[in-house]
């Protein structure tokens, strides 16, 4: 099969959340590989999931996304990428909310902070130590 990131394969752009040097990431494409095409998966990133899901609790779905995963072993690896794509969203989101945060802890208060967000000074003074600001 080659390399399976070469753009041609589709692997690099679907897989476009994941760190571009990860060692993981061409075994991560040659496993999919194996089962789905980049398609399926770009289909299920586009819809988080929903499709698959619905599938899998027995409701009506426009396709039949447990075969085009390639089976139940592909629809675990698929919603994994779900998973690690909803993963490195959330990593991304919480890095740049901490930076703001620590922008506004420069003209406000922890108390005043948290009050206008509606979390606790604790919550607040956490998320701020934890990203080590």
């Amino acid at each position: 099969m080659g390399d399976v990131l070469q753009a041609e394969d589709g692997w690099d752009a679907v897989l476009a959340h994941r760190p571009p040097f990860d060692p993981a990431l061409t075994a991560v494409a040659a496993r999919l590989g194996r089962c789905t095409s980049p398609a399926v998966v770009a289909a299920a990133l586009a819809d988080h999931g929903d499709g698959l899901l619905r599938q899998l609790a027995g409701l009506a779905v426009d396709r039949d996304w447990v075969t085009d995963c390639g089976g139940r072993l592909g629809a675990v690896l698929v919603l994994a990428e779900v998973d690690a794509a909803a993963s490195a969203l959330r990593s991304h989101v919480a890095t740049a909310r901490a930076g703001l945060l620590a922008d506004l802890v420069q003209d406000h208060s922890l108390v005043d902070l948290a009050d206008l967000l509606g979390v606790t000074r604790q919550a607040l003074h956490k998320t701020l130590k934890n990203r080590g600001l």
